[in-house]
């Protein structure tokens, strides 16, 4: 396995973050985040810088202090323009969606932080990255102050709608509404977590989650489906589910438990709630007894191939992060490879998941690693995939 390291040995620390945007577009320039350290939660000071890479450089587009190790700042490529990005910034206080022509300079700020942008590049979702920071600090901004830390499900907060080209934004779900429908107890507190458009960027999926207190020692997840409208439904009420990723306008892929079933990869119909499980050998990371744990799942281009990496062991090979794959057609699957984990936390909310992604086209897979004891970018062909 030739594994190829794209960002430079300069002393710094280089990651792009999630597994699910977009970190190259047809100009072959992969986006990454480069920071000082690596071993603590970001503050609300600590600066985060933005870029993408060239004939093995850095080269700097901005920089942001809203970021977080395992999301970034959100950054990421327009679907359409190859001289723009996207990312989150704060200024002077006041947190917004950044839309950055880096060759021009133009730059037109939405007025929220986007947890996520549409396929088509014309909308944004908006969430309370300060509730997130509290509850996984790993995943939320430290300078977004929470207004409503002290409510359980605030009508005032919730999922708003941002128009990139306008830059505004509105109020499409409330968490009152969420609770609503989310088989929650009435006192739990909640908070909306990885939310993403569907292909068609006419739908959108939420992970509603409770915070684990007195009466949860860990929290379950409540997956909620809404049209840009704000119209919800429940698909799935309290219970485990974690990473995902979409397959066309009404399929995705998840790690999850459906209907009381055991934890697995399964195929999920939004609409219909039909499903089809996945029980693959070697998406069954190795950990504790091997059973079943968590997995950044998410489909080639082509649709062909699901690629995906877990989290360390914690027995035999403790140290290890794997990449596996399965393919469609075939029904076969495999592990593509292991490398070390290096870096200063395994486990918690500053480690680095490979986040295994495509390139633009799917020549190519790109992931993040600590494999030489820093944060760094790499690259693998996708010849690999030939099963």
């Amino acid at each position: 396995m030739d594994i190829k390291i794209i960002t430079p040995n300069d002393g710094a620390h280089y990651f792009f973050a999630y597994y699910d945007m977009r970190a190259t577009g047809k100009n072959g320039k992969h986006l990454c985040h480069r920071v000082p350290f690596m071993d603590r939660i970001p503050t609300a000071e600590d600066v985060c810088e933005v870029g993408y890479l060239e004939d093995g450089a850095f080269v700097k587009i901005g920089e942001t202090t809203a970021w977080n190790f395992q999301q970034g700042a959100m950054l990421q490529y327009h679907p359409d323009r190859e001289d723009t990005v996207y990312y989150n910034v704060c200024e002077d206080g006041k947190f917004y969606t950044l839309t950055h022509n880096f060759v021009t300079g133009e730059k037109k700020y939405a007025d929220r932080p986007s947890a996520c942008i549409s396929p088509d590049g014309k909308w944004g979702l908006a969430v309370n990255f300060g509730r997130i920071f509290a509850f996984r600090a790993g995943y939320g901004y430290a300078g977004f102050v929470d207004e409503y830390a002290d409510v359980n499900a605030p009508a005032e907060d919730g999922v708003f709608l941002v128009d990139m080209e306008k830059g505004s934004s509105k109020q499409i779900v409330s968490c009152e509404d969420l609770a609503r429908v989310s088989g929650f107890d009435p006192e739990d507190k909640i908070l909306i977590n990885h939310i993403t458009f569907n292909t068609a960027s006419d739908r959108f999926l939420m992970l509603v989650r409770n915070f684990p207190g007195e009466k949860h020692t860990w929290w379950t997840t409540s997956v909620i489906i809404s049209d840009r409208e704000g119209n919800i439904y429940p698909l799935l009420k309290n219970t485990y589910f974690s990473h995902y990723h979409w397959k066309n306008e009404r399929e995705l892929v998840a790690h999850c438990t459906v209907e009381g079933n055991k934890q697995s990869m399964y195929i999920i119909d939004v609409v219909t709630g039909e499903w089809k499980e996945y029980d693959l050998p070697y998406f069954i990371q190795r950990r504790a007894e091997n059973k079943n744990t968590d997995i950044h799942c998410c489909f080639s281009p082509d649709g062909n191939y699901i690629i995906g990496d877990g989290y360390c062991g914690r027995k035999d090979d403790w140290n290890i992060r794997y990449l596996v794959a399965y393919s469609m057609r075939t029904g076969e699957s495999r592990v593509l490879f292991g490398v070390d984990d290096n870096g200063p936390d395994k486990w918690g909310d500053i480690r680095c998941d490979l986040h295994a992604r495509f390139v633009w086209g799917g020549s190519h897979i790109s992931f993040d690693t600590t494999m030489n004891g820093r944060r760094e970018v790499a690259l693998i062909s996708a010849d690999v995939l030939d099963f």
